[in-house]
C-alpha cells in the first residue's frame, strides 16, 4: 500500500513540475499526507519518490522518445494529456530503471492512476504504450543475452 501511495505522490509531483511547479521536500510531504489522510512518508517511501522524480527528469528525453515511438495515430506527445504523459513517464522509468519493481506492477499501477486521474479512454492508450515498451525491453534483454553466449 505504501509504495502505491508513494507512486501516486510521485505522479502528482511530476504533474506539478510539468506545470512549472517545484517538487521540493514540502511538496513531497504534502502530496503524501493528502493521499494517506495525514500520514507522512517513511524514509523508504521518500527515497522512492525522490528516485522517480530525479530519474524521470534525468531520462525524460529517452522516455518521451519511447512513448512517442509506441504511440499510434493522433497521439503525438503534444496531444497527450499532461496527466497521462506523467503517468507514462513514471511507469516507463520504472520498467526500464527500477529492477525492484516487477513490470506487471508498473503497468497495473499506471492503469489504476489513469482510471483515477484521467479520462476513460486514456487507460487503454497507456496500457498499449506501456505494453509495447515492456515487449521492447524484453526483446532487448533477449538480444543482449544472445550476444553474450
Amino acid at each position: 500500500m505504501a509504495r502505491s501511495v508513494a507512486r501516486q505522490a510521485a505522479m502528482q509531483l511530476l504533474y506539478q513540475r510539468s506545470c512549472g511547479g517545484e517538487a521540493d521536500e514540502d511538496s513531497i510531504a504534502l502530496s503524501y499526507e493528502q493521499l494517506r489522510d495525514g500520514g507522512m512518508p517513511s524514509a523508504e517511501d521518500r527515497k522512492f519518490i525522490e528516485d522517480i522524480l530525479s530519474g524521470v527528469q534525468e531520462h525524460q528525453e529517452e522516455l518521451d522518445q519511447l512513448i512517442a515511438e509506441h504511440s499510434s495515430g493522433e497521439w503525438t506527445l503534444e496531444r497527450v494529456p499532461r496527466v497521462d504523459l506523467c503517468i507514462l513517464r513514471l511507469a516507463a522509468y520504472e520498467l526500464l530503471y527500477r529492477a525492484d519493481v516487477p513490470d506487471n506492477v508498473s503497468i497495473s499501477e499506471a492503469m489504476e492512476m489513469a482510471n483515477r486521474y484521467s479520462e476513460p479512454r486514456s487507460g487503454r492508450y497507456i496500457n498499449g504504450v506501456l505494453g509495447a515498451v515492456e515487449r521492447g525491453k524484453r526483446k532487448d534483454e533477449r538480444d543482449a543475452g544472445g550476444d553474450r553466449a
